[in-house]
Parts: C-alpha cells; sequence; structure tokens
C-alpha cells in the first residue's frame, strides 16, 4: 500500500498532541446536545447539531438553518476592492479536517485573480462557528487590499430584534425592534440579530487588524428591501498581506427549551448565621416585618412551605469572595444538607472577581487580574471581613484554579450547582501577561474580550454540575453573548435598573421590544428571570410582574417578603401544568386573545381538551399603564384551543369573573397583572 506524504502529515496532526486555538480539545458532548454530524457532497460539506444545519460551500457559510428554516437571505460573504476594482471571488472548495461527536473542524478556501482567503472554521455542538480567516496575496501578485468587509444578509422577517454587547448601566438601548434605519456601531464583540424564537449572533474578541473609515461605524445593520445586512467593516485602507481576522456566528436557540423550568422555583436564601457571614444583610433580603426570625432551620422550613425547590446562597457563604472554601465547612455541609431534606437543590455563589484575603494574591493577582488600557486594575465590591475586590479575567490560569476548587469544594459541601455573579460576561481586559490585549500600529493598548476563555470556564461548570443533577443560574446585565451563555441553564436580568430607572413608567427606559430581546430568553434558548430592585411606591415586585409575566417570565424572589407572593403563582402554574401547555403570547400574528384598553396585553396557555371536553387556559393579563387603572375587555378565541370557557376564576384570589361567549371582563389596579384559570 502507498502512502504520499499528504496523507502521512494528515495521520501525523490526527494522532499528535497540538498546541494552539482551533486544536483545543473540545469537552466531551454534553446533555441536552446531540451529536455533530458531518455531510459532504460535491456542493460542499453540511455540518449539523442540536436544532440547526450550516452548510459551507466554501469559505464561509453558505446556509444556516435554524428554528426550522433558512435564517441567511444570501450566502455570507467578503466585499471590498483590491487594486481599484471590486473583488471577485471565482472558485473555491473545502474538506473536513476532522470531525467527532462534539466538533467539526472544515478546511475552506476562495480565489480571485488577485487574492486568496483561507479558513479554518470550528463548529462545535452548541453551534458555536469559529472562523480563522487569512486573506493572503495571489502567486507571483502584489495586490493592494483597499476595503473588505465581511457581509451577512438575514432575511427580514427573521431579523426583527438585536441585541449587543456591552451595553449601557441604567439603559436598554443595546436591545430592543430594530429601527428601520438601522444600526451604526463602533466595535462590539456580539452582535445578534433575531425574532423571538430564533436568531444569529456574530462575535469577535477584539478589532485587532481592523481599519474601518470611522470608528464609530465599524459594525452596520442596514435595512434594504427583503433582507437585513450585517456589516463587519474590516477593512477601509490599505493593508499589507498577508492579515489574519478572527470571529465567529452562533445561532439561536443555542439548545431545547427546558419543559420544567418553571418547577426550579429558585429562591435567594436570607442570611442563615454562617460565622463568615456579613455583619448585615443587604436590605433588600430580608424583611423583617414580614419574617423577623432568622434562625437558619425555621428560614428553610418556610422556604421550604413556600414551595423553594432551588436555594441559592449569595457571596457570604464564603468569607473570602468568589473563593471556594468557608469556615466553618462543617456548618455550611449542615445547611446544604438541612436544604436537601426540605427538598431544595443549593446552588452557591462565584462571580467575577480575585480578592487580597485569597493566599494565592502575592503569587497571582498581577497576572490574572483585569487591566484597562493603562495597567491599573478594576476595583469590584468592598465587603466583610474588611477587602476590596478585583475584576478578575477568566483568559488566566485563574480559570482551572477556580474550576478545580469549585469542583473539590461541591465534593467537600455537597451543594448541588452554581450561581454565577456576572462570570459570562467577557468584561474588555487589556492584561498581556495572560494574553489579553493587543498593540495597534500607533502602539497603543487596547482591550480584547476574552469570549473563549470565559466559555471553556462555563463548559467546564456546566458539565460539572449536571453530572451531580444540579444547574448553573448565571446572573448578568446587558449581557446575552451566546458563546458563554449556552453552559448556563438560565440567567437572571436586570441589575443594571438598580439605579430606580424603572420606577413610575418602567417602559420608558425598558420597552416592550427590549423585553422580548433580552429579558425572555427564548430566542437564545436559555430561561430567563426578573431582578426587581424595588423602590416603593414608585416600583415594587407587583409592578415588574405586570410585565414580566406577559413574557412567561418569574420575577426571582430574594429573601421571605418576595417569597411569600411568588409561592401562589408557582403554585397555580404547577396545578395548571404550564410545562405540558402550548404558550400563546401576546405578540403572534393571528393572536388567540386580544384586549381593550390598548394599554392592556394578554398572553395565554392553553391545554387542548378532547372533543370539546377538558380543555382549559391560563390568561395572564396585564395593564401597562402606571397610573390609570383599566376594566380590560378580553376576547378569546376559545374554539381554535378547544377551551368551553364555561369559567373564569382569579387563579390567585380565587375572585369568579365575567365570561360569556368568549368574552371577560377584568379589572385591573395600574402596572398589575391577573392571572385568569377558564375552563
Amino acid at each position: 500500500m502507498k502512502t504520499n506524504s499528504l496523507t502521512l502529515f494528515a495521520a501525523v496532526l490526527l494522532c499528535a498532541p497540538f498546541t494552539g486555538a482551533q486544536a483545543i480539545e473540545s469537552p466531551k458532548l454534553i446533555p441536552p446536545w446531540t451529536p455533530v454530524t458531518v455531510k459532504t457532497d460535491a456542493s460542499g460539506v453540511e455540518v449539523g447539531v442540536w436544532g440547526r444545519s450550516h452548510k459551507l460551500t466554501r469559505a464561509l457559510p453558505h446556509s444556516i438553518v435554524t428554528a426550522g428554516s433558512e435564517i441567511l437571505a444570501a450566502p455570507i460573504r467578503l466585499v471590498g476592492n483590491v487594486s481599484g476594482k471590486p473583488i471577485e471571488w471565482k472558485r473555491g472548495g473545502n474538506f473536513v479536517f476532522r470531525a467527532d461527536k462534539s466538533h467539526a473542524i472544515v478546511t475552506g478556501w476562495q480565489a480571485g485573480d488577485d487574492l486568496i482567503v483561507d479558513t479554518t472554521t470550528r463548529i462545535e455542538f452548541d453551534g458555536l462557528m469559529r472562523v480563522d480567516l487569512v486573506v493572503l496575496p495571489q502567486r507571483k501578485m502584489t495586490p493592494k487590499l483597499e476595503q473588505l468587509w465581511l457581509e451577512v444578509p438575514i432575511k427580514r422577517e427573521r431579523a426583527s430584534l438585536f441585541h449587543y454587547f456591552p451595553g449601557q448601566w441604567g439603559k436598554s438601548k443595546n436591545s430592543g425592534e430594530l429601527p428601520e434605519a438601522g444600526l451604526t456601531l463602533p466595535f462590539k464583540p456580539f452582535v445578534w440579530l433575531g425574532r423571538e424564537d430564533s436568531g444569529l449572533g456574530w462575535f469577535a474578541e477584539s478589532d485587532k487588524g481592523w481599519q474601518p473609515q470611522a470608528a464609530d461605524r465599524a459594525i452596520e445593520v442596514v435595512v434594504q428591501g427583503s433582507e437585513v445586512l450585517l456589516r463587519v467593516r474590516l477593512l477601509d485602507s490599505t493593508v499589507r498581506l498577508p492579515i489574519t481576522f478572527t470571529f465567529g456566528f452562533q445561532a439561536t436557540p443555542v439548545k431545547p427549551w427546558p419543559k420544567d423550568f418553571h418547577e426550579w422555583r429558585i429562591w435567594h436564601v436570607p442570611q442563615l448565621g454562617v460565622g463568615s457571614t456579613l455583619p448585615m444583610p443587604k436590605e433588600w433580603w430580608l424583611c423583617h416585618r414580614a419574617f423577623p426570625d432568622r434562625n437558619a432551620l425555621a428560614t428553610l422550613d418556610r422556604g421550604a412551605k413556600l414551595g423553594a425547590k432551588t436555594a441559592v446562597f449569595h457571596e457570604d457563604w464564603v468569607p473570602i469572595q468568589n473563593y471556594p472554601m468557608t469556615f466553618p465547612g462543617n456548618e455550611f455541609k449542615r445547611i446544604v444538607s438541612m436544604c436537601h431534606r426540605r427538598g431544595m437543590k443549593v446552588l452557591v455563589y462565584h462571580g467575577y472577581e480575585f480578592s487580597p484575603l485569597a493566599p494565592e494574591w502575592a503569587e497571582l493577582h498581577d497576572e490574572i487580574l483585569v487591566k484597562n488600557s493603562k495597567g491599573d486594575i478594576t476595583p469590584g465590591w468592598y465587603r466583610h471581613p474588611e477587602q476590596r475586590d478585583f475584576k478578575v479575567c477568566y483568559n488566566s490560569i485563574w480559570r482551572n484554579r477556580l474550576a478545580d476548587g469549585i469542583e473539590q469544594a461541591q465534593k467537600r459541601y455537597g451543594f448541588d450547582g452554581v450561581y454565577l455573579d456576572g462570570t459570562v460576561e467577557p468584561w474588555a481586559c487589556c492584561n498581556e501577561r495572560h494574553g489579553c490585549g493587543y498593540r495597534a500600529a500607533d502602539g497603543t493598548l487596547r482591550p480584547t474580550y476574552p469570549i473563549f476563555g470565559v466559555r471553556q470556564f462555563m463548559q467546564r461548570l456546566y458539565a460539572m454540575c449536571h453530572s451531580r443533577g444540579g444547574i448553573v443560574n448565571a446572573h448578568q446585565s446587558t449581557c446575552c453573548a451566546t458563546p458563554t451563555l449556552a453552559f448556563a441553564d438560565s440567567y437572571w436580568d436586570g441589575e443594571q435598573f438598580a439605579g430606580g430607572e424603572l420606577s413610575g413608567d418602567p417602559l420608558k427606559n425598558l420597552p416592550l421590544g427590549a423585553l422580548r430581546t433580552e429579558f425572555m430568553g427564548r430566542n437564545f434558548g436559555v430561561p430567563c428571570e426578573f431582578l426587581a430592585y424595588e423602590r416603593p411606591p414608585q416600583w415594587t415586585f407587583d409592578h415588574a410582574l405586570a410585565f414580566s409575566m406577559l413574557h412567561d417570565v418569574r420575577v426571582r424572589p430574594c429573601g421571605i417578603a418576595s417569597l411569600e407572593k411568588m409561592s401562589p403563582i408557582w403554585n397555580t402554574m404547577t396545578r395548571f401544568g404550564v410545562g405540558k401547555a402550548e404558550w400563546h403570547p401576546y405578540w403572534e400574528t393571528k393572536p388567540l386573545a386580544t384586549a381593550q384598553p390598548e394599554s392592556v396585553k394578554v398572553s395565554l396557555y392553553a391545554r387542548p381538551g378532547v372533543k370539546g371536553k377538558g380543555g382549559r387556559a391560563l390568561l395572564v393579563v396585564s395593564t401597562l399603564s402606571a397610573d390609570q387603572p383599566a376594566t380590560a375587555q378580553v376576547t378569546v378565541d376559545f374554539r381554535r384551543i378547544g377551551v368551553a370557557a364555561k369559567t373564569a376564576t382569579d387563579a390567585l384570589s380565587r375572585e369568579k369573573l365575567s365570561c360569556s361567549n368568549g368574552k371577560l371582563t377584568v379589572p385591573l389596579q395600574p402596572m398589575r397583572m391577573r392571572m385568569v384559570w377558564v375552563e
């Protein structure tokens, strides 16, 4: 048997240990994702992952299917000018370099008379596509590459919403309905375009090598005819070749929607008196009037009676911020056991900071902390025992050290999963000692956003927690970057409005389009809960429920007082069986329910009957007016959902409501919701 040199070289590559970004081994396939599939034919390579497929005919994706249909309006392309004329790509191809159940690597190329583009595309089991793209001069040519844009054409009906990271504290301008005028943005590491059930994200860790004509127009979203065009202006001036760019795509949703997420019933537990805790709790954790007894056993008994199934212990479960060891350890282990005996899983806090109380501080802080372009570290939280904590970068060796520590702590204390504060957010970092930051042509230090480093950390935590039957819950603000968020079971969003921005008229600073984009999760495949920092009487837990419940989103209870409010809502949803129901939101093209006045919106869960019998519906009826009560006149097409609609009852107060011929009358207080059970 003859073996040519190319075959021998490929065999060596497949067998030998390999360093470099594209050669990083993927973790073992993790449920609920399914194995990666690869098909090749004369037209190219098709790589399938759960819920999506990607077709590559040359260097870049030709087709991306998600939510059951094609999302691209045309193939993703590179356009521009070379040596005074438009770039023309005349030929190209690709082949599968490597593939297994967890990922596939496709090598591709395309060429013209002046240029060659070579790509290495790595597609992982959650649908993340990393593209390393090199632009080269053609053989015996010295072309002048004067302009190069990456263009992603998306079908207009599939791109009504947008999201980008980072956003701005106190604002929701980074999420919402896509304006007809489109968007012009400076460099953003993550941009998503889609609709309420699906979309496509683009990402890059930095703008290294980019030369846009104007820094504030590095990225454009152009609405034109039947498509929405995402344009990434890589180059608007001449560069020396070769030049390399790294970016990626991820179609959403990233994983199956969990049918049972309503039953996770996550509750932030008041402090239980562990010796390392703060001397005073955060004021929004405890409501002494509602529950003055701080005895640990009594608190957990009350939480269990109110139906909590997941207990979260915040940062003060450990004396050293974001460090996986507590004192006395046996006491916390006993508390975890007490939760388990009451049917509650336990999540413990980890976050984004590194403390000077950590024994590793002197050795590691200069190497692992986030730094800005001046070389300064970024201060974070202040807490007891006296410490100032600083942002840590998970592109550093602390990623694996902390993951090792959490794994040991999980065995030591017996908790089930983790609650992550800001951990999914790839903070801008310029610390060159661990590979972040880059030097621009003028020598200035510019930040990178360590998406891949944070992603590896999240992958490991997800596999670790799921091996014990636990969950990963991520708390973030303005960041639905799916390359990292994919490895969370759910997320908690809303702290960016902690300054009272939602008081009075919440929809002014958080319009419905932003809610459907960033605060719902169905478009990403990761359920969301809302965080409400109360500012009574202008902004309360009840106000937040008025718009969150319309989006199948709960407001998470912190402490006993808010748990008292959330408990009957949880119980109603369980009794109805929303996990087995069809959900029909207010924005459907042909809604099942409509209401007057216009300030009232209705979403509903439906469980159709058999031959017109036994069906039931659970309506969420909300008025979004902050200052006017409403008597809602609700019309529902019960025939379409197989519900006889003989009675209507407020599911929480048990008050009987008027129901006749598919019409309901529902009185509402300003910015309040009612749950109406119809059968």
